[in-house]
This record gives structure tokens, C-alpha cells and sequence, in this order.
């Protein structure tokens, strides 16, 4: 009885098994080229399935080994960098168009660099416009900044960023900004992220001596408020990306709201174009000064 068992036991294995094809060799060698490009990797093991339906199940097999991999080589070289390695870039220079304390054309250049390890995110970015005509300066903008995420989990991080800006024609002489706070990673896919997130905040401003000054005027101005900031980037096909970035800080003696909207097309491998708009407001800026500027931005995008 114990032989019939084990024989029926075996003839209902054997279909099954027999399924189960090696994956032929020249279908084996082309996965093995395409491993390291995931995009590519894709469209070869569909092709491969679809002309080796009998070695579906261990091409598919073989992707997960690849998978595990190249995750396992990404873990091992994030956990073996220093704060220095790593880091990626772009640097864009351009022309602007702007509105509202300074109505004027003229040259706009920024950097920016990011990194991302294990357990942290960095980010730092500058911006610059500037136009001046026989000698006399008619817009001076100037932004510094870095932002610092560690993550609790893949989606739930701190959040710490540090500013300093300078806007002349908006009465700014000088404005640091720091905060430290918590995010949420609301959206998270390979195409598609949203991130926000909430601080308590602090704020130092020097103001621009206006024209009507009298000695004794207290030009300078510190505040403790709070900083809401939101981050969404898409990419829209493997040329195309559209992101917006927000930040808001509120505090007693006024509040700040920017938003800043990209658009960016690449052209030719590290070569891309942006094109942006930047709008802030203001809530009590120093008398004569309007509460709304506007930034529009046409740049060449190189990437490092």
C-alpha cells in the first residue's frame, strides 16, 4: 500500500516538474547582459517568457535573484560611505523674468546637491538672480539652504533645514531661518513621491535701511513660528519631470509663504532644460515694499 502511495504521489509530481524548463542558455546570457539596467531588464525577461513560456517560472526565479542582488550591493555600499561620498548634482544657469519690488530681466544660476544613504537625506540648494545696468543694481536675490531627513522608517523621518536668504529690493538685508520637525512620506512611488512635513521654527531678519530713516529705528527682528514644507516630484516618462516645492513659516510679526514649480526636460545625456516659477508673499514687509514677488526662470540643467 506504502509503494502505491508513494508511486501515485510521484506520478502526480512528474507533470509538474517537467513544467518547470531550464531557462535555455542564449536566454540566460541576454537576462545577464541586461542585469544591471532595470528598464532594460524588464522588456528582455518579458520577451524571454513570452518566446520560453515553459521557463516562465525560472526566469522569474532568476529576476528575483537579481533583485535581491543588487539590493544587497546597494545596502553594502551606502553602509560603507563617508558624509563626503556619494552626492549627486545639477548645476543651472539661465535668465529671469521677475515681478512685483523689482520688476526686471536678467541672469539666474543655481546649484543644487543631494544625497541619500540608509538611514538619512541630504539636500542643499542656492539660487541666485542678479541684474545690474551701468553700475547700478536693479535686482539682488540670494538663496542658501540645506535640508536634512533622518528616517525612522521608509516613510516617517525628522526633518532639520537651515536658510539664509537676502532679497535688497524686498527690504531682506539678511534672513536666517532654522527648524526642526517632523515628515511624512505620503506618496511613495518609482514615478511619483510627496513629502511633507511640520517644525517649530526660528527666524532672524536685518532689514534694508529704508529711505526714510531715523536714528534709533530697529531694523533688525527675531521670531520663534512654525514651518510647513511640501516636496512632490513626478516623473513623467524617462525625459520629463515636474516637481513643486512649498514652504510656509509663521510666526507673530509675519508670515512667509514660497512655492516654486519646475518643469524639466532632459535634452542630451547629463544636458537638460527648466523652465520654473517662483511665487512669495510676503504677510507685513517693511513700508513701501509690495507683498508679492514673482520669479520666472528659463535655465540649462547639467547634471553630475
Amino acid at each position: 500500500m506504502k509503494l502505491l502511495t508513494a508511486a501515485a504521489i510521484l506520478a502526480i509530481g512528474a507533470p509538474a516538474a517537467a513544467l518547470a524548463e531550464p531557462i535555455p542558455a542564449g536566454v540566460a546570457a541576454m537576462i545577464e547582459a541586461a542585469s544591471k539596467d532595470p528598464a532594460n531588464l524588464k522588456v528582455v525577461a518579458d520577451i524571454a517568457k513570452q518566446t520560453n513560456p515553459g521557463s516562465a517560472a525560472e526566469i522569474d526565479a532568476r529576476l528575483g535573484e537579481i533583485a535581491a542582488a543588487a539590493e544587497a550591493a546597494r545596502v553594502e555600499k551606502l553602509s560603507s560611505q563617508t558624509f563626503l561620498e556619494g552626492w549627486t548634482g545639477e548645476g543651472e544657469a539661465g535668465g529671469f523674468m521677475s515681478t512685483g519690488n523689482a520688476e526686471e530681466n536678467g541672469l539666474a544660476v543655481g546649484l543644487g546637491l543631494k544625497k541619500e544613504s540608509l538611514k538619512w537625506r541630504h539636500r542643499v540648494d542656492a539660487i541666485a538672480d542678479y541684474k545690474s545696468t551701468e553700475g547700478t543694481t536693479t535686482k539682488e536675490r540670494y538663496f542658501l539652504g540645506y535640508e536634512g531627513n533622518y528616517k525612522f522608517t521608509d516613510r516617517f523621518y525628522a526633518v532639520g533645514a537651515v536658510s539664509w536668504d537676502k532679497d535688497v529690493f524686498a527690504g531682506i538685508d539678511s534672513r536666517f531661518s532654522e527648524s526642526l520637525g517632523l515628515g511624512y512620506r505620503v506618496i511613495d512611488r518609482k514615478d511619483l513621491y510627496l513629502d511633507v512635513d511640520a517644525s517649530l521654527a526660528a527666524r532672524q531678519v536685518e532689514y534694508v535701511q529704508p529711505l526714510a530713516y531715523f536714528p534709533g529705528q530697529d531694523l533688525s527682528e527675531s521670531t520663534i513660528g512654525g514651518r510647513l514644507g511640501g516636496r512632490l516630484v513626478w516623473e513623467i516618462n524617462d525625459n520629463t519631470s515636474l516637481s513643486e516645492v512649498a514652504v510656509a513659516y509663521f510666526d507673530s510679526q509675519s508670515n512667509t509663504i514660497e512655492s516654486t514649480t519646475a518643469l524639466t526636460t532632459r535634452l542630451s545625456g547629463a544636458l537638460a532644460a527648466r523652465a520654473s516659477f517662483n511665487i512669495r508673499t510676503e504677510s507685513d514687509p517693511p513700508l513701501g515694499r509690495e507683498q508679492t514677488d514673482t520669479t520666472t526662470r528659463a535655465a540649462l540643467v547639467y547634471s553630475f
